[in-house]
């Protein structure tokens, strides 16, 4: 029970800390709010008539091989794209081939079954919004695209795209698009620019309900990762599994995005004990 509290003040302490750019509180945000996530998609993707038909939080991709991926923000459009935004706040998850892998789960999942016309595929958006500027360009925005080098450039296979949005991007022109990623680094919904977008950030954060129900969701998260521990402790004993444990707790944070102050918030370690930890899972 003491545990339980504790936790649950440190949940409320990290909360009104949380962004959009956390991938955790994003999927809380989006989920079941069409609006917002065709907002988004309809700024980075430059189409004001993008109308988003389906979205759905953490949907699982399997390949043949048995390698899977869990989506961030999954979403089609009544022309029938289908489309991937991912969160992605250190450089190691948003390297080129993770996003041209997503890419190829997104298009092996777009023809519909049995379907042999490849003509047929879907159109897919691979959308990578980063806290840094991962491809070092220093734009707000990256475009890339499937191209024949020897035919001047001349697109090929024109139906699969890759979209890298750059959080660290500081421009001051007043474009939607600098707005939404000033919308991605805000802490205080009041501070947002869009409203569709204002308003779930308000719920999860001063709503009763939607903070009870974003500790709900940071609780899973720490006792998934405490499951996988006890799984790992049975198998190397006791002393060492609870260690184990309190690793994978700070390993699924890495892989979720939280920053070391955050892990050491909700783990209770020092932020040394955080960054060497992620050293050494990061070498």
């Amino acid at each position: 029970m003491e545990e339980q509290e504790s936790s649950k003040a440190r949940y409320l302490e990290l909360i009104p800390k949380l962004r959009l750019m956390d991938d955790d509180f994003l999927k809380a945000c989006m989920q079941d709010n069409k609006p917002g996530v065709q907002l988004i998609l309809r700024i980075v993707l430059r189409n004001k008539g993008l109308v988003v038909t389906r979205v759905v939080t953490q949907k699982e991709m399997k390949n043949l091989v048995g390698h899977s991926l869990e989506l961030d923000v999954y979403a089609e459009d009544e022309e029938g794209k289908h489309i991937n935004a991912e969160i992605q706040r250190k450089d190691a998850g948003a390297v080129p081939e993770r996003a041209v892998y997503h890419s190829s789960m997104l298009d092996a999942n777009s023809l519909p079954a049995g379907e042999k016309n490849f003509q047929k595929k879907a159109e897919t958006y691979m959308i990578m919004i980063t806290e840094n500027d991962v491809l070092g360009g220093g734009l707000p925005i990256y475009h890339i695209e499937r191209t024949v080098l020897e035919l001047y450039n001349k697109a090929f296979g024109g139906k699969s795209h890759i979209v890298y949005v750059n959080g660290a991007y500081e421009g001051d022109e007043d474009t939607e698009l600098r707005w939404l990623i000033h919308d991605f680094l805000c802490t205080d919904p009041n501070d947002m620019h869009f409203p569709e977008l204002a308003e779930r950030a308000r719920y999860f954060k001063e709503d009763s309900e939607g903070v009870k129900a974003m500790c709900k969701i940071m609780e899973d998260i720490k006792n998934e990762g405490r499951a996988e521990g006890r799984a790992e402790g049975r198998a190397e004993g006791r002393a060492e599994g609870r260690a184990e444990g309190r690793n994978e707790i700070m390993a699924k944070m890495f892989r979720k995005g939280y920053s070391n102050e955050q892990i050491a918030d909700l783990a209770d370690k020092t932020l040394a004990e955080v960054e060497q930890l992620r050293a050494q899972l990061c070498h």
